[in-house]
């Protein structure tokens, strides 16, 4: 088995860091490490838990992590949040972190932003994500006492002294909000910009829309599709929609109504709320495709069902029925 082989299989890439550990632990935790890499889960199930029932810290993580995510069993997220507090009442930084945020969330256990604050506290002196999600509590007053400055300082340390890209991208909209610090949109961008090199989709999508937008920069075309771009590779579904719009358009490049629709369907397709609509709106008015009334309501239908308002009402205009909604 090799690093390497984890690296390359999704869920097994979240025991990565305790690869690194194993020439310390036990033969059954070192015996469930081969079966996941091997993705052998009901193997390593039967060596983890083995491990874990002697009070084994890593092996209990582990076998909350095949709980958490349904390998090796059914996910069972109650006896994953179980597992995950064995191991994280003896330091284990991942479990405290993981553990925090089912009871963040409310999953596996009834939602208590509290220990959720106590847990990601815990988890936060080694673990750059759990400083953020620490940091958002404090943001939006989860748990703890709001405090925007308070907000500022985690995610400064997470994003600036670990590399956090998200945390980079999260003191960013601080920065360009006013939030805990005084309004600077040069700040902000550097911040974005940060992130975004980091591969953070979220950020390099961000650098698009400023550059789209000319907001806190020149306004500039290229440079906003090219980070489009970018986030695309990312998967970022914002992205393919802003890309849409400036090959709807024609902005920085020859108009292109195929390649507008081919990224209005690959970001509606990931879930965006407006690029529906925009494809209701081309099928409506016959650009760049046969007008067909039909298509137009199923896609503004699909928009309104995002809680898009304009799709609601152009739906509602078309059809006299006010369209279900997610709210």
């Amino acid at each position: 088995m090799t690093i390497k082989i984890l690296r390359k299989i999704g869920f097994s890439a979240l025991l990565l860091p305790l690869v690194l550990i194993a020439h310390a632990a036990s033969a059954d935790y070192k015996a469930g490490i081969e079966a996941v890499a091997k993705l052998d889960y009901k193997k390593a199930f039967s060596e983890f838990s083995r491990d874990a029932k002697k009070g084994h810290s890593a092996s209990q993580y582990s076998l909350a992590l095949l709980f958490h995510h349904g390998r090796g069993r059914a996910v069972n997220l109650r006896l994953a949040r179980s597992w995950y507090e064995k191991a994280a009442k003896q330091d284990h930084t991942s479990a405290q972190n993981n553990l925090a945020t089912l009871y963040r969330d409310g999953l596996g256990t009834k939602q208590n932003y509290v220990k959720a604050a106590f847990w990601f506290r815990k988890a936060s002196k080694k673990h750059a994500l759990a400083m953020n999600s620490l940091a958002l509590l404090y943001r939006y007053g989860l748990g703890v006492k709001k405090s925007n400055k308070e907000a500022v300082l985690l995610l400064r340390h997470a994003g600036e002294k670990s590399g956090h890209a998200k945390s980079l991208y999260d003191l960013g909209r601080l920065y360009e909000k006013g939030r805990g610090v005084k309004k600077d949109q040069k700040a902000a961008f550097t911040l974005y910009r940060r992130a975004a090199l980091k591969r953070y989709g979220r950020a390099q999508y961000t650098l698009g829309l400023l550059y789209h937008q000319g907001k806190g920069v020149t306004r500039d075309y290229e440079k906003a599709m090219r980070w489009y771009g970018f986030a695309m590779d990312q998967n970022y579904a914002s992205a393919f929609y802003g890309a849409g719009i400036l090959n709807q358009l024609g902005l920085g490049r020859k108009k292109n109504i195929k390649e507008a629709i081919r990224l209005y369907s690959e970001s509606s397709a990931k879930g965006h709320r407006i690029a529906p609509y925009m494809m209701g709106q081309l099928h409506e008015t016959g650009t760049g495709v046969p007008k067909n009334r039909a298509l137009a309501i199923r896609w503004y239908r699909l928009s309104a069902e995002r809680n898009y308002a304009k799709a609601a009402a152009r739906l509602g205009k078309m059809t006299g029925q006010k369209p279900k909604t997610n709210s």
